[in-house]
C-alpha cells in the first residue's frame, strides 16, 4: 500500500488534530507535516513533496489561495482541497474554477476522506492520461521517423467524404506543400504518370469491389518536374455490412533502387550479349577445327587412322553444338538438353547414312536443363555410344532400333541417361575393367566427371544406362569465389 505524505495549511492544532484522526479511521497509509507560514508551505513543497495538500482558507499570516497558487506553480499535479470553518458558495466555486479540486467545511470533516478518495483517484487517472499521451507522442514520433528513414508515407482515403489525410513523409515524397495540396482522391490521381493512372486506378478499384488488398508501383510528378518511382501498398477497411469506409495506404519512395534495377538489368543484358557473343565464337572456332579435321581427312589413305579423324570430328561437333545451344537460349546459364540430343542425334544419323526402312531411331526425352560443363560431357557420351551402335550394332540391311531416352529421378533427385540398340550386342570377350577401345574408355571418363553409375545390360541387344546429377559450377571454384 502507497503511504501518501499529506501537507497540511492549517494554525489550529486540535483541527489538524481532528483531520489526521478522520484520515487514520479510513485506513489511508500517510504522513504529514503541518504548517502556517508561506517560505514553511513553500520549502515542504520541495523537500516534503506531498502527494495531497490540505489547506485553510484563511491564516493569521497566509492564506489558502495564495497557497494555491504557490502549489499550481511548483507542483500542479498535487491535489489542493480547501479545509475550513466557514467557506461561501462563492468562494467555493471561484476556488474550484482556479484549480482547486475540492473543499470541505470543518463542521463536516467526516467528508474529507472521500474527498481525499476522490482526489486520489483523479490523479491516478490524470497521470494514466498523460502516460498515454506521453506514448502517443512518443510513438507518433517514432512512426514520423521511421516514415523518413524507409522514405514511406501513409495516408488515409474516406471513401464518402472523398477527403485524403496523408502523413509529412507522404509530402515529402511528392514534393509538396500540404498547405497547397488538395487532399482528395482526383489530387492523388493527377500526381500519378499519365501511363501509370489506369492500372493503379485498375489496382485499386478491383480492391474496392473485392475487398482486398491492392499493391501497385507507378511514377509520381513533382511539381519541380522530376519524375520519382514509389511503391504503394493498401488495405480495404470496411464495415460490419460489408460496406468500404476507407483505404489506408503507405507509399514509398523506391526511385533508388528502379534507378539501380535498371542498371544492373543493363549490366546483365551486356554480359549476356557478351556470353552469347563468346558462345558464338567458340562454336564457329570449334567448327573451324571440325573443318580442317575433314579437309585434313580428304589426305589419309590409312582407313583405320581416317575412321579417327572423322570420329574426332564428331565429338568436336558435339562441343560445338553445346555452345550453339546456349547462344540461342535465352538463359546463358543451362541449355534444354533435350532439344540437344534431337539436334546431335539427327546430326549423327547424317554423319552415318542408314537406310531409314531398317534402323530407327527412337527418343523418349524428357525437359531437362543442363549447365555447360554437365551437358558437353554428357554430349560426348551420347555421341560415343550412338557412333559405337551406328557402326557396329547391326550388320549390313539387318532391321533394328536405337533407343535415347532422358529422364528425371525424382525420388532420388537424379537424372537418367539411356542409350540402347536392338543389335548384336557387345562381343562376350570384352573385358569392361581392360578396355582397349578409346570410346568406350571416353564414356567411363566421362561418367566418373559427372559423378555418373553406369549400368550395362548385354540383353537382347545393349544398354547403357548413366545415373547423374548435375555438376555444381561453385562447387568447382577456389574459394566460393
Amino acid at each position: 500500500m502507497k503511504t501518501y505524505n499529506i501537507l497540511i495549511l492549517e494554525d489550529v492544532p486540535f483541527d489538524v488534530e481532528l483531520m489526521e484522526r478522520e484520515i487514520k479511521k479510513s485506513g489511508i497509509d500517510f504522513n504529514s507535516r503541518t504548517v502556517e507560514l508561506e517560505e514553511d508551505f513553500l520549502r515542504e513543497i520541495n523537500e516534503f513533496k506531498p502527494d495531497l495538500i490540505l489547506a485553510d482558507h484563511s491564516l493569521p499570516h497566509f492564506d489558502g489561495i495564495s497557497a494555491m497558487e504557490i502549489a499550481k506553480e511548483n507542483c500542479p499535479e498535487v491535489p489542493f482541497i480547501f479545509v475550513s470553518g466557514t467557506i461561501g458558495e462563492e468562494f467555493a466555486v471561484d476556488a474550484l474554477k482556479n484549480g482547486a479540486t475540492d473543499y470541505v467545511l470543518k463542521s463536516n470533516l467526516s467528508k474529507i476522506v472521500p474527498a481525499i478518495k476522490r482526489a486520489i483517484e483523479e490523479v491516478k487517472e490524470q497521470q494514466k492520461r498523460k502516460n498515454a499521451e506521453e506514448q502517443l507522442i512518443k510513438s507518433h514520433w517514432q512512426l514520423m521517423e521511421a516514415q523518413k528513414i524507409g522514405h514511406i508515407g501513409s495516408w488515409e482515403w474516406d471513401i464518402h467524404s472523398g477527403t485524403m489525410d496523408c502523413s509529412d513523409e507522404f509530402y515529402r515524397i511528392s514534393g509538396i506543400e500540404k498547405e497547397t495540396f488538395n487532399a482528395n482522391f482526383d489530387s492523388f490521381m493527377d500526381r500519378i504518370h499519365f501511363d501509370d493512372q489506369k492500372s493503379v486506378s485498375e489496382s485499386i478499384n478491383n480492391s474496392l469491389d473485392n475487398l482486398m488488398p491492392f499493391s501497385a508501383e507507378y511514377r509520381i510528378y513533382r511539381p519541380n518536374g522530376d519524375v520519382r518511382f514509389v511503391s504503394s501498398h493498401g488495405e480495404v477497411i470496411h464495415g460490419d455490412h460489408g460496406e468500404v469506409l476507407r483505404i489506408i495506404g503507405t507509399e514509398q519512395d523506391v526511385t533508388r533502387r528502379k534507378i539501380a534495377e535498371d542498371k544492373l538489368k543493363e549490366s546483365l543484358k551486356e554480359k549476356e550479349l557478351l556470353l552469347q557473343e563468346i558462345h558464338h565464337r567458340v562454336k564457329n572456332n570449334l567448327q573451324v577445327i571440325s573443318s580442317l579435321l575433314r579437309l585434313q581427312s580428304y589426305h589419309i589413305n590409312d582407313p583405320e587412322a581416317l575412321e579417327i579423324f572423322r570420329e574426332s570430328q564428331n565429338r568436336v561437333s558435339s562441343i560445338a553444338l553445346v555452345h550453339e545451344k546456349l547462344y540461342q537460349s535465352q538463359d546463358m546459364g543451362c541449355i534444354d538438353f533435350s532439344d540437344y540430343l534431337k539436334s546431335l542425334t539427327g546430326d549423327l544419323l547424317h554423319f552415318f547414312p542408314t537406310d531409314s526402312s531398317k534402323i530407327k531411331l527412337k527418343l523418349e526425352l524428357d525437359d531437362v536443363k543442363l549447365n555447360i560443363e554437365t551437358a558437353i560431357s554428357c554430349g560426348l557420351i551420347v555421341n560415343e555410344l550412338l557412333t559405337n551402335s551406328l557402326k557396329h550394332a547391326f550388320k549390313p540391311s539387318e532391321n533394328g532400333e536405337i533407343f535415347v531416352g532422358l529422364s528425371k529421378d525424382l525420388e532420388n533427385n537424379k537424372i537418367i541417361l539411356n542409350v540402347a540398340d536392338d543389335g548384336q550386342g557387345l562381343p562376350s570377350q570384352l573385358n569392361l575393367d581392360k578396355i582397349d577401345s578409346f570410346g568406350l574408355e571416353l564414356v567411363q571418363h566421362l561418367s566418373k566427371r559427372i559423378n555418373g553409375e553406369m549400368v550395362i545390360d548385354r540383353f537382347n541387344g545393349t544398354r547403357f544406362k548413366i545415373s547423374f546429377q548435375e555438376l555444381n559450377y561453385r562447387g568447382r571454384i577456389p574459394n566460393g569465389k
